[in-house]
């Protein structure tokens, strides 16, 4: 009995065996058989849910669930179809550095585009930024080397300038100023510097300069500060009006690429990053349309031997050297110390002091492009109220605004307000020095008379009332012929610049006197002749033109254009040597 037991339990163990084999058998057979396997996909909670079925299946749900006590649907049994694959996220290739007025609307563009990212590889990539000339232009910056505001040095050339950048500064010797901006662009254009510093802003770069005459550094043309000045290179000049950035080695541009058979979509990406750097106005830190030059001249007084040169050469003599540059200018300052009367006679004498001109003689201020005209002078009522007042009503007639002087006093204080490419200019003007009979009362005409509180006043309302950018004040102060000025007018110009005049210019001196800078201010003591006929000493035929540029409603920058008298009436450029003479006396007496 014990050997039947065994026999028959060995023989139920195999069958159970046998149909363990078989069972599993089958079940691969019927997986073999059935539809194929998908795999599993690994989706974001919010992206699974974008992308289940209209019957709320779930792609990563079993096909064949039901929920309990629900029939099961006709298509049991049958595995639910993924959506169409998304299309790829965009990809976007940026230069590296990238300056952040620039990349800050590019990275705010692309944070707004679903899944867009920034990559590294441009074979990859749908768009990518290029410095290298191609596609579209996205955008430009223009980035102008400077040293400190006292210079003699008008140019660098795109040598040297690149030698700094790329060697080791000799012992004792400081290394380029920079902002990051400049920093960016720069390792652009021309790789990594050897040696730079990175300082904050153009207030840092200028009292990095200040003490070292030699000394350069590279700034953003937005970002000048007129403490600093700035230097052409390639016989361009990104202060001046003329500029032709083509042809100027520190313009960097930034192209937008795409492939040429990019889908609909991608082109479409690219003409929205294109309008979206162009709103956040970061396509370009040089915009012509935000751009004003303005030149202020010295004495003008065209009489005496002046006005009989002009008779014997013509009534636009005096303009012929200098006229050409100075009506490139966007305004051009005439500060006029005399009245046009038709009845003027010429009178030669040396010591003649009844000053006045012939209206032909406009032609020689319409030959420098006369924009305004300063009415501080001490000469304006030399034949008394009736020749001023024909000179007003000339004026006028000519269509020239005045200021600083006027039919009475009211009229003398007002400012007169230019706008040119957005920027809104005030001007406001006194008459410090007299004499008594040459200021403007109630019923009397003649220049503003100078009173602090008064100017103070005025420069505010310029400000407050006509919504002036920059004010611009200028001074008839005590006359003396010292490139120095003396201390009453030392102090009369600061207190102006510190009722807020951004440029406080005096326009009595008949020699060029010193520059300084106040709080960010400038204050220009004296000018020195431009239409007068001093011929006595090299000081009175020497003059400065300065050419103010104004950017975006502020002051950006300076340059002092020098003048040397000729023949009594006609003043033209001065030469190296005599510019360098000029200039070092005149910095000498500010300081520098």
């Amino acid at each position: 009995m014990k050997s039947t037991s065994n026999t028959l339990s060995a023989l139920l163990w195999a069958l159970t065996i046998l149909l363990i084999l078989g069972g599993a058998s089958l079940i691969l057979w019927s997986l073999q058989a059935g539809p194929t396997a998908q795999p599993r996909l690994a989706f974001l909670p919010e992206i699974a849910a974008e992308l289940a079925d209209p019957a709320g299946l779930s792609p990563i749900a079993p096909d064949s669930a039901t929920q309990p006590g629900t029939a099961a649907p006709e298509n049991a049994g049958q595995r639910a179809a993924l959506p169409p694959a998304a299309a790829p996220a965009l990809g976007i290739v940026l230069p590296e550095p990238l300056p952040a007025d620039l990349s800050d609307p590019i990275l705010r563009w692309i944070a707004l585009q679903p899944g867009a990212r920034v990559i590294t590889d441009t074979q990859q990539a749908d768009l990518w930024i290029s410095t290298e000339p191609g596609g579209t232009l996205l955008a430009e910056r223009i980035y102008v080397p400077v040293s400190r505001f006292a210079t003699l040095r008008d140019e660098i050339s795109a040598v040297d300038l690149l030698a700094l950048w790329l060697g080791t500064p000799e012992p004792g010797q400081a290394a380029l100023a920079v902002d990051a901006s400049a920093l960016a662009g720069l390792t652009l254009l021309w790789g990594p510097p050897a040696q730079v510093d990175l300082l904050p802003d153009a207030a840092a770069v200028a009292a990095a300069l200040e003490p070292y005459p030699a000394r350069l550094g590279i700034l953003p043309f937005d970002r000048l500060a007129p403490e600093l000045a700035a230097l052409a290179m390639s016989g361009q000049d990104p202060t001046n009006n003329d500029f032709v950035a083509d042809e100027y080695p520190l313009a960097v541009r930034f192209y937008l690429n795409r492939a040429p058979d990019a889908a609909p979509e991608i082109q479409q990406a690219a003409a929205e990053l294109v309008a979206a750097v162009e709103a956040a106005g970061a396509q370009t830190n040089r915009d012509p349309s935000k751009l004003t030059v303005l030149a202020m001249t010295g004495v003008t007084a065209m009489a005496r031997m002046t006005a009989l040169r002009m008779e014997q050469n013509g009534y636009d003599y005096p303009a012929a050297e200098v006229g050409p540059l100075l009506s490139q200018a966007d305004i051009t300052h005439i500060s006029n110390e005399i009245p046009f009367m038709a009845d003027c006679q010429v009178n030669a004498s040396e010591n003649n002091l009844l000053l006045c001109s012939k209206p032909e003689y406009l032609e020689a201020l319409r030959g420098v492009g006369v924009d305004i005209v300063g009415l501080t002078g001490n000469h304006l009522n030399d034949f008394g109220a009736a020749g001023n007042l024909e000179s007003l009503q000339f004026y006028q007639d000519q269509g020239l605004p005045t200021y600083g002087g006027g039919k009475d006093l009211d009229a003398s204080l007002q400012a007169l307000l230019v706008e040119h490419n957005g920027n809104r200019l005030a001007f406001v003007g006194a008459n410090q020095f007299g004499p008594e009979f040459a200021w403007a009362a109630d019923d009397w005409p003649g220049s503003a008379p100078y009173d602090p509180a008064t100017l103070s006043q005025a420069i505010q309302q310029a400000r407050s009332e006509l919504a002036a950018d920059l004010v611009l004040a200028e001074l008839q102060w005590e006359e003396s012929y010292d490139t120095l000025p003396i201390q009453s007018q030392v102090q009369g110009l600061r207190a102006v610049s510190d009722a807020g005049a951004d440029i406080v210019t005096g326009v009595q001196s008949h020699v060029p006197q010193a520059v300084e800078f106040r709080a960010g201010r400038m204050i220009l003591y004296g000018l020195g002749n431009f239409f007068f006929d001093q011929m006595w000493s090299q000081a009175t035929r020497e003059g400065l033109i300065p050419r103010h540029t104004i950017y975006d409603g502020r002051h950006l920058s300076t340059k002092l254009l020098t003048t040397v008298l000729e023949d009594f009436a006609q003043p033209r450029w001065a030469s190296a040597d005599e510019r360098e003479a000029l200039l070092r006396r005149v910095y000498t007496a500010s300081g520098w």
